[in-house]
C-alpha cells in the first residue's frame, strides 16, 4: 500500500492540469472530460498513478437504476480510476459473478453504489460465499434514505463530488465491524393464554427480509410507510416526482395522526422480551404506537431516535447490542427538531409474540405480517470501510486546490446533475 503522505504530498503543490481523455461513452451530454484512467494510462496521471496498485483492488458494483441517472453517471465516472473489469452493473447478475471473479486478492475492497438495500444484497451475497478473507465494504450513497452510509461518514447521497477524493477515501478509509441480526418468524396460530389469535388474508406469512442491517421496527411508521408503498403499486404513473410523493406521505401521515388509527396497533403484543426480561408492562406504561430497534444510530434519512443518557452504554453499530425506542405517532414529526425516542432498553436477544397482523418493516422494505413469534438475535459482523474525519479533511483541502476537472465545479454538469440527486427525505415534508 502507499502511504498516505506519498499519496497526498504532492497534491497541495503547484503543477500543470493533466492530459484528458473521453470516457467509453457519455451520457445525454452530462460526462465531459475527466482524468486518464490511472491503471491503463499511467503517465498521463502521475499523481494518480502512485496508487495504482490500490486501485487493482477495488471492486465496485452499481445499481444503474439508482437516484434517478446518478447511477448511470457514477457507472461511467468509476471507469476512469478502475479497470473496465472491476466495475459491474447489478442489473446484470447482481454482485456474486463479479466477487467470484475477484475473491482471491488481497484486501479487496468493495464500493456498494446505490441505496441501503444495494448494500444490503452485497453483504447477503458475502454471506452465502462464505469467503475465507472478508473484503470490506465502502458506500457511494445513490438511494433515498442512505441511513447505513450517513452512519459510516459517506453522507447522504451523491451529488456530483470528486470521484477521485472518494477513491482515496476508500482506500484509506477505517476498516469497522458492522453488527447484522439476523431475524426470524414463526406463525401463531393460538395463544397459550387463551388471547384470541386474528388472522387476515391480506397479510403476509414472511418478512420481506431476513437480516437487519440499519433498523427494524413494528407499529406506526411501519403503517405509514406500507401505505405509501401500497398506494404506488396502484398507481406508479402518479409517484414520479418526489414532490408528489411527499404530498403522498404526509396525507398518510396526518391522516393517522388525526384519526388516531395507531392508537391501540401494539396492544396484541402479547410477549415482548429482551434478554429474557419482560417488558410488555413498559410498552403499556408508554402508550407506544411505534417500537424502533436501532443497529446504527441513524434512521429515516438521518434523524436520530436514542440519545445517549446515563444508564445505557453509549450507542455503537458493533458492539453485538441493539438499542430499542419507542414513540407515539406525533413523535415523527418532532425527530425533524432532535427529539428522541422513550428508551425501552439494549438487548443481545429479542422475542415478540403478536395475536393480531401488525404493520412491521425492516430496512425500509414494509410489510403486514400474519401473527407470528420474531426472534432477533446476533448473526455475525460485516467488515466496513468508515470514511474517517482525518480523510474528510484532507479532502476538503484537496477540493479547494485540485486542478483535475473531477475535483472541480463544470458548470455544464452541476445544474443538470444536481437535479437528479436531491434526497428524497419523505420524513421532511414536516
Amino acid at each position: 500500500m502507499v502511504s498516505f503522505t506519498e499519496c497526498f504530498g504532492g497534491l497541495f503543490s503547484k503543477r500543470s492540469t493533466p492530459k484528458q481523455i473521453e470516457p467509453d461513452s457519455a451520457i445525454g451530454g452530462l460526462l465531459q472530460s475527466y482524468p486518464a484512467n490511472p491503471v491503463q494510462h499511467p503517465e498521463l496521471n502521475p499523481e494518480l498513478s502512485k496508487i495504482a496498485s490500490n486501485l487493482e483492488t477495488i471492486i465496485a458494483f452499481v445499481n444503474p437504476k439508482s437516484g434517478g441517472q446518478k447511477g448511470r453517471i457514477v457507472f461511467e465516472r468509476l471507469k476512469n480510476y478502475l479497470n473496465r473489469e472491476n466495475i459491474f452493473d447489478l442489473t446484470k447478475g447482481g454482485p456474486k459473478l463479479g466477487i467470484e471473479k475477484h475473491k482471491n486478492k488481497n484486501d479487496l475492497r468493495i464500493i456498494a453504489c446505490g441505496g441501503d438495500g444495494t448494500v444490503g444484497w452485497v453483504l447477503s451475497v458475502l454471506d452465502e460465499m462464505k469467503l475465507e478473507n472478508q473484503p470490506s465494504v465502502a458506500i457511494l450513497p445513490l438511494g433515498t434514505g442512505n441511513d447505513l452510509a450517513r452512519t459510516l461518514g459517506w453522507g447522504g447521497g451523491y451529488n456530483n463530488e470528486s470521484m477521485e477524493i472518494f477513491i482515496k477515501k476508500v482506500i484509506f478509509g477505517k476498516i469497522v465491524k458492522l453488527d447484522r441480526w439476523s431475524i426470524e418468524t414463526n406463525l401463531v396460530y393460538s395463544d397459550q393464554n387463551d388471547i384470541e389469535v386474528k388472522r387476515s388474508s391480506d397479510a403476509k406469512d414472511k418478512l420481506p427480509l431476513n437480516v437487519i442491517n440499519n433498523y427494524f421496527s413494528i407499529g406506526a411508521d411501519a403503517k405509514i410507510a406500507l401505505d405509501f408503498h401500497s398506494a404506488r403499486e396502484k398507481n406508479p404513473e402518479l409517484f414520479t416526482s418526489q414532490a408528489f410523493n411527499k404530498i403522498e406521505y404526509a396525507k398518510n401521515y396526518s391522516k393517522d395522526l388525526l384519526n388516531r388509527s395507531c392508537k391501540d396497533m401494539l396492544q396484541d403484543i402479547t410477549v415482548f422480551e429482551c434478554d429474557g426480561i419482560s417488558y410488555l408492562d413498559k410498552l403499556k406504561t408508554l402508550n407506544s404506537h411505534s417500537i424502533v430497534f436501532l443497529n446504527i444510530p441513524s434512521y429515516a434519512s438521518g434523524k436520530k431516535p436514542w440519545k445517549n443518557e446515563d444508564g445505557f452504554e453509549p450507542q455503537s453499530y458493533s458492539d453485538g447490542k441493539i438499542e430499542i425506542v419507542s414513540f407515539q405517532t406525533a413523535d415523527f414529526m418532532l425527530l425533524q427538531i432532535g427529539v428522541h425516542g422513550d428508551h425501552i432498553t439494549q438487548a443481545k436477544k429479542i422475542r415478540i409474540k403478536t395475536a393480531s397482523p401488525l404493520p412491521m418493516q425492516v430496512d425500509g422494505e414494509p410489510c403486514f405480517l400474519q401473527p407470528s413469534e420474531i426472534t432477533i438475535e446476533l448473526k455475525n459482523q460485516a467488515t466496513m470501510i468508515a470514511a474517517s474525519e482525518e480523510n474528510a479533511l484532507i479532502s476538503a483541502c484537496i477540493q479547494t486546490t485540485c486542478s483535475y476537472l473531477c475535483c472541480s465545479t463544470n458548470p455544464d454538469t452541476d445544474d443538470e446533475i444536481t437535479s437528479e440527486t436531491e434526497d428524497e427525505d419523505l420524513f421532511d415534508v414536516f
